[in-house]
């Protein structure tokens, strides 16, 4: 049965800023998404082989190593082939049935709902990254220091959002778990530089908390909490996926691009349960996007 988070884990969420909510997820959960994306990959693999640009399969593999030792295959300095076997495995660009599906889930929206409340609206800043182990001093898709209110649009400052950071698999510092910095309250200066991040002179002066977690877990963020990625030098990736969630009706920061509502208890009948128009609005969003700067920097 789901369960809501209790008064006690409620405010520390609030005091800190952050709160791990331990094994909230099934194994039947992520099954779908899994299955879902070991299918796209594997399609993806079989052509990378077909045009010789790799020598091994490792169809044998598990999901969580699969993705590394293909990416093992190809040279360091080969960015563009390196990037072309990680595009499109987005959410929005990929657009599986298995991830619109898991959105609805309800042992992810009973402890959201007990931080946003009954009326809850899926942000379009949503995420699914493969995050593969560090190559010498490279590591793809590491992301500096940064608060996700950061890399909204002005108008998302009256919203509350909440950030739900989820591993596919087991994190600690080796694989690349986040840390976070426990108690910012008000949104601190970014730079675009170096990718959207705090500027260094306004970091806090506090000591950051390793998320170590495991699959299942949900970290909770508020969208004011510092927060980054280790570097992976585990021999996996670290597959996970963010997502932010706020209460219906309230800006996301990011207008060009869809919201969802996934659960109404004062208008059931408002819920935007479609696969197809998620891919329809996606698509449009997309277009329409181009060329727009989505973040406040």
């Amino acid at each position: 049965m789901p369960v809501p988070l209790t008064q006690q884990q409620i405010d520390q969420y609030y005091n800190d800023g952050y709160f791990i909510v331990r094994g909230a997820l099934s194994g039947e959960d992520f099954a779908p998404l899994e299955a879902a994306y070991s299918e796209v990959i594997d399609e993806r693999i079989r052509d990378f082989k077909a045009r010789g640009l790799i020598e091994d399969l490792y169809e044998y593999e598990p999901f969580a190593t699969r993705f590394a030792r293909i990416h093992d295959q190809i040279k360091v300095d080969d960015k563009d082939l390196r990037r072309e076997l990680s595009w499109g495995l987005d959410i929005m660009h990929a657009k599986l049935p298995a991830v619109f599906e898991f959105f609805f889930t309800p042992n992810l929206l009973a402890p959201v709902e007990s931080i946003i409340g009954p009326e809850i609206m899926l942000s379009p800043i949503q995420h699914i990254r493969p995050y593969v182990p560090v190559t010498g001093d490279s590591q793809p898709m590491q992301v500096p220091w940064h608060q996700d209110q950061g890399v909204t649009k002005e108008e998302a400052d009256v919203s509350e959002i909440l950030t739900v950071w989820i591993p596919m698999v087991d994190v600690d510092e080796n694989s690349g778990c986040l840390e976070v910095i426990p108690g910012q309250t008000n949104l601190l200066e970014h730079q675009a530089e170096g990718g959207t991040m705090i500027k260094p002179h306004l970091m806090p002066d506090a000591k950051p908390v390793d998320c170590v977690m495991s699959r299942g877990d949900l970290l909770f963020m508020s969208a004011y909490t510092p927060h980054r990625g280790h570097t992976n030098r585990s021999d996996y990736v670290r597959w996970s996926m963010d997502l932010r969630f706020q209460k219906t009706g309230t800006p996301t920061g990011r207008p060009v691009h869809p919201e969802f509502i996934l659960q109404s208890k004062a208008d059931p009948d408002s819920v935007q349960d479609s696969y197809v128009e998620w891919c329809e609005r996606w698509e449009a969003g997309l277009e329409a996007g181009k060329g727009v700067r989505h973040h406040r920097v």
